[in-house]
């Protein structure tokens, strides 16, 4: 009973620390917003070539999911995400292993809460289906088959998305940024894998239902079997994409015939969660120094009780500040443009320079399409170095020394944001002489745009937030849409039709957002 208070008090505060941040209000909008978007039939499920089902509670509840475990199981990742390191930035874990609270307890505790941040967007979503149903009075009103697939698909796979966080952060080299990369590309690989593998076979078989995390086999099995009834020449599966097209080629649908195989492989994942939660204990460290980083245990071991000693005997006289010579020295942008720079490129090692070397020389070498593709790679090889900017003084707890020099809003600002177009200038210097060689008018001006662009929306990101983890997100997915060649996500000139000039007013906006932004963080310090 003690143990299970705990878990309850741990998982409890963290929740409600959660909550009172400004990202839960900035999450619960972007949740109602894709509630709306699925209950009113834009996100639309159809199975191929064109075959739609009539919307009812069923269709309903499972456009929903399908919405919740893609969109959101991406996403919910780095929404709960920082929770065991914010305890390690704080204080709060030094105070924690001080106490007889063991690895697991505390590893379930914050799983609990992540998983209560994910159901609550979970609720959220079954409410709104609840009240768009009735507002717009769709066909055969059921709540029960409209809530019934989000509890038990939707929520097991939050439970799986909640663990996986705590996994990352348990993990030291998984903590930071780069964990945030893998999971971007381990989600993807992950879910296509699960619809592929749990494809095989007989639809709807045990085994399948136990790789089908996601869910989405089990409405695509139940869905396709209602369009093949009424159209014979439908296919098997479905496809999801976002549209407001009016729906043609309809077919009725009443939900999911739920069986025992089905509730036992959702229970499965949520076992799963838990194992992967215990798994993670393997790794924490307890916050224990002894188990940090290497470099901060060498800093350590290199100050030893002898030389403690040996300073703490040496008399110290009294100290006198050296006077300027010149009081009224001009103030110098290159030094604080090479500062930056500095900064920005601090904590690379050699062989980060001997890649992004190979990666600018191979852009100019290789075939045209090639080297679109390898300016992406070189460009998403600067992410975790960008995200750092306009966070660094948040992130270091550097604020009072650099917002005190003088006019930090000019200087500083300016130096950062021309310090991070360089260096992407130079990163894609390679695919910028192999378009002038090729005369390629549109890849050229893309160039361009992206170089005043990316550093625009780092610097944002990194000042309205004060965190690197939403521009390492939100720049991941934009250049996975790159390679994708989605016009709408193209600021890079991939495709004819790419709204550079969009793109060029946005970077300059982004520049006055950052700049009011800091200007309110100045005068409020």
């Amino acid at each position: 009973m003690k143990t299970l208070r705990i878990l309850y008090h741990i998982a409890r505060a963290d929740f409600l620390e959660r909550i009172r941040r400004y990202s839960f209000l900035m999450m619960l909008g972007l949740v109602i917003w894709l509630g709306y978007l699925s209950a009113s039939g834009q996100f639309r499920m159809r199975v191929p070539p064109n075959y739609t089902g009539v919307i009812n509670s069923a269709w309903v509840g499972a456009t929903m999911t399908v919405t919740a475990t893609l969109l959101l199981g991406w996403v919910g990742f780095y929404i709960v995400k920082g929770s065991i390191n914010r305890d390690y930035t704080t204080g709060v874990g030094q105070i924690m292993a001080t106490t007889p609270l063991s690895r697991p307890l505390y590893l379930l505790g914050k799983w609990l809460s992540n998983f209560a941040v994910l159901g609550i967007t979970i609720i959220i979503m079954m409410l709104e289906g609840v009240v768009m149903n009735l507002l717009v009075g769709v066909e055969g009103f059921d709540i029960v088959a409209l809530v019934i697939p989000l509890a038990v698909i939707a929520l097991p796979c939050m439970g799986l998305i909640a663990a996986l966080a705590v996994l990352f952060e348990s993990i030291a080299w998984l903590r930071g940024g780069l964990g945030n990369i893998i999971y971007f590309f381990l989600f993807l690989l992950a879910f296509f894998a699960s619809m592929e593998l749990g494809s095989v076979g007989v639809p709807g078989k045990t085994a399948n239902l136990f790789i089908d995390f996601s869910g989405w086999q089990i409405i695509s099995n139940s869905i396709s079997h209602a369009a093949q009834a009424a159209y014979p020449m439908a296919s098997n599966g479905f496809a999801f994409s976002i549209t407001d097209l009016p729906a043609t080629n309809l077919f009725h649908w009443d939900g999911i015939a739920w069986t025992a195989d089905m509730l036992l492989s959702r229970l499965f994942f949520l076992l799963v969660a838990i194992g992967m939660v215990m798994l993670s204990a393997v790794f924490f460290d307890r916050f224990n120094p002894a188990r940090q980083r290497l470099r901060k245990q060498s800093l350590a071991e290199s100050i030893t009780p002898e030389s403690n000693a040996t300073q703490a005997v040496i008399p110290i006289s009294s100290v006198h500040l050296t006077p300027l010579a010149n009081p009224q020295t001009r103030f110098r942008f290159g030094a604080l443009f090479i500062a930056e720079l500095k900064l920005f490129l601090k904590g690379q090692g050699w062989w980060w320079y001997t890649i992004a070397a190979g990666l600018i020389g191979a852009q100019l070498f290789a075939d045209l399409e090639v080297s679109r593709f390898l300016l992406i790679i070189a460009w998403v090889w600067l992410v975790l170095i960008l995200s750092r900017s306009g966070c660094r003084e948040t992130l270091f707890d550097t604020r009072q020394i650099v917002f005190s020099a003088p006019r930090p809003l000019i200087n500083q600002l300016t130096a950062a944001w021309l310090c991070a177009s360089a260096v992407t200038a130079l990163m894609g210097s390679g695919a910028m002489l192999r378009f002038l060689f090729a005369g390629e008018t549109t890849s050229i001006l893309g160039w361009l745009t992206a170089v005043i662009f990316i550093p625009s929306l780092a610097l944002a990101t990194g000042v309205l937030t004060g965190s690197s983890k939403a521009f390492e997100v939100i720049y991941i997915f934009w250049m996975y849409m790159l390679t994708q060649k989605a016009p709408l996500f193209d600021f890079a000139g991939m495709t004819p039709e790419a709204p550079l000039y969009i793109y060029a007013l946005l970077a300059f906006g982004l520049i006055a957002i950052t700049i009011f932004a800091r200007d309110r963080q100045l005068k409020s310090r």
